[in-house]
């Protein structure tokens, strides 16, 4: 079985027409039994009378680019290959879209919008879920951050710079919902980006959170990494949950 993503769409209608109830229930009752919007779960729609919208949740293979590539289809110019009737067409062609799907963890996520009377979605895909962990580091400032002081980002991730050093060396503990890590950064080549001195997940470490006693007990050998950072279980969960609903970092694909 493929992966599976996350979708959702608001479909706000024009409000200056009159309403087609008939051509509304066809666009549901279509999309809730449409193979390519519930791959591996359910599309769930609920039409809003007075605000005169559909919104939508559904999974799509792998990401929901077959979804938006259904929907660019109905309202096209093709005769071909259609399955609303003619009024469902038009009442998405004159509709607002908008919406996005994400596959959390896989360093995917994209946004789609339609205007009024737009044949095409425009689509935007996320370009830092792939960054490495200095790079995110830099996206959200933390290397200014007040030394010892937690901070809140994105959905629920708390980063503390726990030390940093006049040689600049900075140490930081992250933790979110599917767990942590601390990190030792060296920074003092200018050249370069930061690099890696020491990584532990969090529920393995036990020694202190102190920038000499680490760098101590890798000297002594009484601290061992036992994996780097770019192999840790929940890179691309954190990552998502730190920068994941940053519009900047959405552009037109």
């Amino acid at each position: 079985m493929a992966n599976i993503a996350n979708g959702f769409l608001s479909i706000e209608l024009d409000k200056a027409s009159e309403l087609n109830k008939s051509a509304v229930d066809e666009i549901i009752n279509n999309l809730e039994n449409n193979n390519l919007f519930t791959y591996g779960g359910n599309c769930d729609a609920t039409f809003i009378e007075e605000d005169r919208s559909i919104d939508l949740g559904f999974s799509g293979r792998w990401s929901c680019d077959s979804c938006w590539e259904w929907i660019e289809n109905e309202i096209s110019d093709d005769k071909n290959d259609k399955e609303l009737n003619p009024e469902a067409r038009s009442l998405l062609l004159s509709s607002e879209i908008s919406g996005g799907s994400y596959e959390y963890g896989s360093q995917y996520r994209d946004k789609v919008y339609k205007k009024n009377g737009a044949k095409k979605l425009d689509r935007y895909n996320h370009t830092k879920l792939e960054s490495e962990w200095w790079e995110v580091l830099e996206i959200i400032n933390a290397y200014n951050l007040n030394q010892g002081v937690s901070q809140n980002f994105g959905n629920g991730v708390e980063v503390t710079l726990c030390e940093k050093s006049e040689a600049e060396q900075y140490l930081f503990k992250l933790v979110g919902g599917v767990g942590g890590f601390i990190v030792l950064y060296d920074k003092s080549d200018k050249d370069d980006y930061p690099q890696p001195i020491f990584f532990c997940d969090i529920d393995e470490f036990t020694g202190s959170e102190s920038i000499n006693e680490i760098l101590e007990g890798l000297e002594s050998g009484d601290l061992e990494q036992e994996e780097d950072l770019e192999e840790w279980f929940g890179n691309g969960e954190l990552i998502d949950d730190l920068i994941g609903d940053i519009d900047n970092f959405f552009e037109l694909s």
